[in-house]
């Protein structure tokens, strides 16, 4: 901030105080800055987890806007017309990083094949050294388990009756971040996708993808999975600007 940032805002004729940082990382911190509705007009909170909706409810105590999401979660399910080597890649690439909120959590087998695909996802698992949730769950289904430091090497399993079921229970059952179908049908892709209302929806393609960066190509301020009218999913400086409407007559405007 003192060596790069504020010379360089100098250096452009911009305020050098335009951007400033709190020097504390102390949690008392992000308390007093939700608490400031005259001078903190929107507060973005990035994390997830217990913090997070405290610092959120905090922030509506004080009337202070906040841009966040506490949960997240990513659902992929398993059609019955699914490639089983795309799957095991899918599988693969979605638990790169496990304390993300954009990771495989929670995956969705369809009841045809459950028990022909999933001693080969069980090994794929077990090479990644991830512990798996059978049913009968003793947790909730959409249980987020990177919130879980000592669980975070864990996915869900779980039986279900096609696409639009898949979906319901990603809808119901989970935070609403993203979820993926593997399926090498076009049909099944549409009413899995049309059924979901999530923030992001991928087909053969890992739930990882909903990030700024990746998605759009921009840094990602934070992740807004309400089901609002607004910027939702990645947000990126292109979501944060405040419009205003201006109105003049004719006679007013040039050359007229």
């Amino acid at each position: 901030m003192d060596e790069v940032i504020a010379p360089a805002l100098r250096g452009a004729g911009l305020e050098p105080d335009a951007i400033q940082l709190v020097h504390s990382a102390d949690r008392s911190a992000a308390y007093a800055l939700v608490s400031q509705p005259g001078l903190v007009p929107l507060v973005i909170l990035r994390g997830s987890g217990d913090s997070t909706r405290d610092l959120g409810r905090e922030a509506a105590r004080h009337g202070v806007r906040t841009l966040a999401h506490a949960d997240g979660g990513g659902v992929l399910y398993v059609d019955s017309a699914s490639d089983e080597k795309a799957v095991h890649r899918l599988i693969a690439d979605s638990l790169d990083r496990l304390g993300v909120c954009n990771r495989l959590n929670f995956l969705l087998i369809d009841q045809p094949v459950y028990e022909q695909r999933l001693p080969g996802i069980l090994d794929v698992l077990e090479r990644l050294g991830i512990t798996v949730s059978m049913p009968l769950h003793a947790h909730p289904r959409g249980y987020e388990w990177s919130l879980d430091p000592d669980r975070a090497a864990t996915v869900t399993v779980d039986v279900v009756n096609g696409p639009l079921h898949a979906a319901q229970v990603a809808n119901e059952e989970t935070s609403g971040l993203a979820a993926a179908i593997a399926t090498q049908d076009p049909a099944a892709t549409d009413q899995f996708m049309d059924a979901y209302a999530g923030s992001g929806v991928f087909w053969n393609s890992p739930t990882r993808l909903l990030d700024g960066s990746k998605l759009l190509r921009l840094p990602e301020t934070g992740i807004n999975i309400d089901r609002v009218p607004g910027p939702r999913g990645p947000v990126t400086f292109r979501d944060l600007y405040v419009r205003q409407y201006v109105v003049v007559p004719s006679a007013a405007l040039p050359g007229r």
